[in-house]
């Protein structure tokens, strides 16, 4: 059952999404799960997919040619074009979405239509919607815990709305979030369907955004010794899973 409810979770999000501003010319990007979604430990959500990709013409294309990157790790220029991705083979090394134990999503599912800046103006009204599919990829991913790593402002506010009831649009600094929050913050969630799961969050600031780096001060740690401190735990929560499946 949860495979085919997760093909029935793609299909939708190839719908129409009344009042989304980019439903007109959308291009959803939501990785098929081969393999049993519930074998997945880690969900990792960034932005949204790259402008860029809307040169590749259809949601499939884009799905195959990211799990490339994903799992063989390159090509550089692609790696790079997909931040946060370069941090997240830095953490799970190559990995495949549509099978491991590591799946990818984004806060807003469409390719934007214009450039990576539409989101700046875009973010309020296509995240809410967004929101729906999220849940659902939460609610069938994983079983009774699951771990979410976010990746960035929008991805954070996507997950402290859907998890925590906050504003879905704050004025967040990443690094002054992760320096005062102990991480992970794990949350208990109940779904619209009943069922409950409990969700571990993790925070990283994008890469592609890390332009100021924090000095230490005051006692404070830079976000390069908390990211240290996060890419240890979750691998030894990686470490444990595997050990638990033996």
């Amino acid at each position: 059952m949860p495979a085919s409810d997760f093909k029935e979770l793609r299909s939708r999000a190839s719908g129409s999404c009344s009042g989304c501003p980019r439903s007109k010319d959308k291009l959803p990007v939501l990785f098929p799960r081969r393999h049993d979604p519930r074998a997945v430990d880690f969900v990792v959500v960034s932005q949204e997919p790259g402008f860029w990709l809307r040169s590749l013409s259809t949601s499939e294309v884009i799905e195959r040619n990211l799990a490339r990157v994903t799992k063989e790790g390159g090509p550089p220029d692609d790696l790079k074009r997909c931040n946060p991705l370069s941090k997240v083979v830095q953490i799970f090394s190559g990995f495949d979405p549509s099978e491991g134990r590591v799946y990818w999503t984004h806060a807003l599912k469409c390719v934007p239509m214009a450039s990576d800046r539409d989101i700046n103006k875009e973010w309020r009204k296509a995240a809410t919607r967004c929101e729906e599919f999220f849940l659902d990829e939460l609610r069938l991913l994983g079983r009774a815990e699951l771990n979410v790593l976010a990746f960035g402002k929008y991805a954070l506010e996507l997950c402290l709305h859907a998890l925590d009831g906050q504003d879905i649009d704050q004025e967040l600094s990443i690094s002054e979030f992760m320096q005062a929050s102990k991480l992970p913050i794990t949350y208990k969630h109940r779904f619209k369907d009943g069922t409950s799961k409990t969700i571990n969050l993790f925070v990283f600031t994008n890469p592609s955004s890390e332009v100021v780096k924090i000095i230490k001060s005051g006692g404070k740690m830079s976000v390069d010794e908390i990211q240290g401190l996060e890419i240890k735990r979750i691998q030894e929560v990686l470490g444990n899973a595997r050990s638990a499946r033996r």
